[in-house]
């Protein structure tokens, strides 16, 4: 029966599916740790851009996967509008990968690809599991295609579907591609892709129908033109809750898309020579020599994003203009989300991410310091503006330690590399040391005040000691925020040496007061503040060395 076709289609389309989901995964798990390495070149010039685009998407083996990663990585400010676009550009390539690798009949290694992987994945080794997801996924891969086209050639064998795939058959008549037909197949490419949310696997059915006769080049061409504006719907869904540029970039995928689509279009009703074959079918026919319809099918995918690729790449800061056009962004209304959602399906980005937000969260705790401790004899009208404003500050501090604890709670439910899951904890703690940093301010602060109410100053000695201690700390401070992004052997134990100078002058200085009591130089109504700020600048200097001591392991992944 006609129906148990169709579901037994249905289940090898979702086979095909969950092997391209396993291989994408494993491929990701494999060399995931070299994305951010990639990352690095979408600094560079546009065509760069484009490369590092290909690369990624042909890891990922999604488009729609690498615009929402872009689109992450804009609302996180790691990109900007032209970078972003070359990277699209680059995807939209990269994406074709999938539809050639399908093109291949190679049924003979199914069976063997799903027995090594199943036995890959048994192994603890990380990257070898990973390598174990991407041969199981690999197989599932193409039994999912042999059992969607071996049954669609079933299907091809009833009228009814004849009937149905005939409404919208592209083939030309009088050497002319009939428009109805053509925009319909567009629509249907673009319907399904939104619906599955994904270009590729829209380009596995064309090629397994394609291989089951029940369509041919030219409606193939016109579905896989549709699945290339279809799947910009996942950036543009990701973009809705993202700042403006990254709506902007969603905006660049999907206008870059149709002017392709309608580039390619413009060429069915264009021919070269005698040939009542249009110019776009016979360069697929050309560059394909003898291959068959499922090969052409790629071909034909492959080389409609390269052209257009190409022609449109001297438009790209035309195309930038526009989307900035359509989507004015004001500075006041711009906000970068640093512990950007969508990044933490790239965990080593999420991760350096976070490193980032820890380290401005430290900068920011220990200018509260400094701008407490600055109210006793610095106290500039700028620095009172600052202290003013340190309660605000204090509830920013504490608002970041639930953002990144929360982030980095979810980040653990992630894959992650033993590396990398072994450093949550770490910043976690670092988080936590950097909140109480911030919550010292409030009492030395006190301390000050109150040593002010008394009327009495601070012996001169007193205050050289507060300002030797302020410039340690400071230096403290600054050391074991560069070793957060960059460990080195000579900095950590500098940072070890400050902290045991600071242990050891603050027990010296309390000495050195309690002997200036005795002597009447300084007066005992102010000697109880006095020690008390030397124990927070002992507290200070021990969270600071907690950072430094798990700065190695963190820093290897900032």
């Amino acid at each position: 029966m006609p129906i148990l076709t169709v579901f037994s289609v249905l289940g090898g389309l979702a086979i095909f599916i969950y092997g391209m989901k396993l291989m994408s995964e494993g491929l990701h798990k494999a060399a995931g740790s070299r994305m951010r390495s990639i990352l690095h070149f979408f600094s560079s010039n546009r065509f760069v851009a484009i490369l590092s685009g290909t690369l990624v998407t042909a890891v990922i083996q999604s488009s729609s996967a690498t615009t929402v990663m872009v689109v992450g990585f804009i609302n996180a400010g790691l990109l900007n509008l032209m970078q972003a676009i070359g990277i699209i550009f680059g995807a939209n390539i990269g994406t074709t990968i999938t539809a050639q690798l399908i093109a291949f009949d190679i049924g003979w290694l199914i069976m063997p690809a799903i027995a090594i992987g199943v036995l890959l994945c048994f192994i603890t080794h990380p990257a070898l599991r990973g390598w174990g997801d991407t041969i199981l996924g690999f197989g599932f891969l193409f039994f999912g295609m042999s059992i969607m086209s071996s049954e669609l050639k079933v299907l091809a064998q009833n009228q009814e579907f004849i009937a149905f795939f005939q409404t919208f058959n592209c083939a030309p008549h009088n050497g002319s591609l009939p428009l109805g037909a053509v925009l319909g197949a567009i629509g249907i490419g673009v319907l399904v892709t939104m619906l599955i949310q994904s270009s590729s696997a829209c380009s596995g059915i064309v090629i397994a129908l394609g291989a089951s006769g029940l369509i041919d080049l030219y409606t193939a061409v016109a579905l896989i033109l549709g699945s290339n504006i279809g799947t910009t719907i996942t950036a543009q869904i990701a973009a809705i809750p993202a700042n403006r540029i990254a709506k902007q970039a969603a905006l660049a995928h999907t206008l870059f898309n149709v002017f392709g689509v309608l580039i390619c279009v413009g060429t069915f009703w264009f021919h070269i020579g005698d040939s009542e074959m249009p110019i776009f079918f016979q360069l697929v026919e050309y560059l394909s020599a003898s291959g068959s319809l499922p090969r052409k099918i790629a071909n034909a995918h492959t080389i409609f994003n390269v052209c257009t690729t190409l022609i449109l790449i001297p438009f790209i800061p035309l195309l930038a203009r526009l989307c900035e056009k359509i989507i004015p962004v004001r500075a006041a209304e711009l906000k970068y989300q640093y512990l950007e959602p969508h990044l933490l399906n790239t965990p080593s980005i999420a991760l350096s991410q976070t490193i980032s937000t820890l380290r401005r969260m430290l900068g920011n705790a220990w200018v509260m310091i400094d701008c407490a401790i600055n109210t006793y004899s610095k106290n500039t009208p700028e620095n009172q503006k600052m202290a003013d404003r340190l309660d605000d500050r204090e509830e920013e501090i504490d608002a970041l330690q639930v953002e990144i604890t929360d982030y980095l709670s979810r980040l653990m439910q992630q894959k992650l590399m033993p590396a990398q899951a072994d450093a949550i904890p770490l910043l976690i703690h670092c988080t936590n040391d950097t909140e109480r940093i911030g919550d010292h301010t409030a009492i030395i602060l006190d301390q000050i005040n109150q040593i002010k109410k008394t009327g009495v100053t601070l012996s001169e000695m007193a205050e050289r000691e507060m300002d030797e201690l302020q410039d340690l700390l400071a230096k403290q401070a600054e050391i074991a925020n560069t070793l957060l992004i960059k460990y080195s052997p000579e900095n950590f134990a500098l940072a070890v040496e400050l902290e045991e100078k600071i242990n050891s002058l603050t027990e010296s200085f309390e000495s050195n007061h309690l002997e200036r009591i005795k002597e009447g130089t300084c007066l005992p109504v102010i000697g109880v503040y006095y020690i008390q700020l030397l124990a927070e600048f002992q507290k200070i200097s021990r969270h600071l060395a907690n950072i430094a001591d798990r700065s190695q392991e963190i820093s290897a992944l900032a």
